[in-house]
């Protein structure tokens, strides 16, 4: 549903302006912050094999991996002036340009990955956020990609309700959503920037910190953190962007064959972070942490405690009134 949306968009879009060069060869340059052994690196690689073959070699991709080109936030701006094609700015950094589309981090407002792609293609929601983008930005959605379920990681605690998370510093993503969800898990949020964190928990800057279980792995969290919660809190994706000017340089059929290569590689992808993510439960055991498996009820005290943080947060003030609501109804009614 989603490919066939964006590409039929993509065709309405294009009968309604000037027609593009075509006969051209046409590079794009994507940049990103992922290395190329993670799972959504292996993906965009995928992306840079597909596109040549779907678009009949008119279309190639540069990759520029492991953030050598800047944090999300250097490239979402390279991406407003045109210096780079393509990129995988956050939802945070979009919702400075359109606010509803910090939804996507909130906690437990959505059970699957199959929700966000939902939200995406509904014409009501990401239909009308991407019409905005495009608008405001001159930015275009042509893809999603999965980044993961969030847990909780700590030390000497094992806390299974928000009351039982009480005073505990809990590093925060320094931006409204991610500070709102750890507030509702129980915690005081603490930013402390990304590059410092395993420094800061070795030294008890801060009690824990919450990632997906591939980020917790990779950086090694388990040497410094001995406790992983299950709490799911928050289910991640980040959109992938190309500029509209970009955008208008490949036909229609190019378009397409861009669109259709993105989609499979982002299954690719998403299918490998979920297979990582199956493993490291055992892993993570074996490298001497204690993983707390939390009961439904234990669960759904999260779940209420963050939703009630988010909303009083968001709801009639960044996002209009009832629109919290709205987007979990949507999300639950499969």
């Amino acid at each position: 549903m989603f490919l066939k949306n964006l590409v039929t968009g993509a065709v309405l879009t294009l009968s309604l302006a000037a027609l593009p060069a075509t006969a051209q060869d046409v590079s794009l340059k994507l940049g990103y912050v992922d290395k190329p052994t993670q799972p959504r690196g292996m993906g965009f690689a995928r992306f840079a094999e597909l596109v040549p073959e779907y678009t009949d070699g008119r279309v190639a991709i540069e990759l520029f991996d492991s953030g050598h080109l800047g944090n999300d936030r250097e490239m979402f701006n390279q991406l407003l002036t045109g210096a780079i094609d393509m990129g995988k700015p956050s939802y945070p950094i979009l919702s400075d340009v359109v606010p509803e589309m910090s939804v996507f981090l909130a906690g437990y407002f959505f059970d699957s990955y199959d929700d966000h792609l939902r939200l995406i293609a509904a014409p009501q929601f990401g239909g009308a956020w991407n019409e905005q983008l495009l608008d405001l930005a001159g930015l275009r959605i042509i893809g999603n990609s999965y980044q993961g379920v969030r847990n909780v990681t700590l030390n000497g605690i094992q806390p299974r309700s928000p009351e039982d998370m009480a005073g505990v510093k809990l590093r925060a993503v320094p931006n409204p959503m991610a500070l709102s969800v750890v507030s509702g898990l129980g915690a005081n949020p603490t930013p402390v920037p990304f590059p410092e964190l395993f420094q800061a928990l070795s030294q008890n800057v801060v009690d824990g910190q919450e990632n997906p279980l591939p980020t917790i792995w990779a950086n090694k969290f388990y040497e410094v953190q001995d406790t992983l919660v299950r709490t799911d809190h928050q289910l991640a994706s980040a959109p992938v962007i190309i500029n509209e000017k970009s955008w208008q340089k490949l036909s229609a059929e190019d378009q397409a064959g861009v669109v259709r290569a993105m989609t499979e590689a982002m299954d690719y992808a998403e299918a490998l972070g979920k297979e990582m993510e199956a493993n490291l439960i055992e892993d993570l055991k074996a490298a001497g942490m204690t993983v707390v498996e939390l009961t439904d009820a234990e669960k759904e005290a999260f779940r209420a405690s963050v939703q009630a943080s988010v909303m009083a947060k968001f709801d009639g003030d960044i996002w209009p009134d009832g629109f919290a609501q709205s987007v979990i109804d949507f999300a639950a009614a499969e």
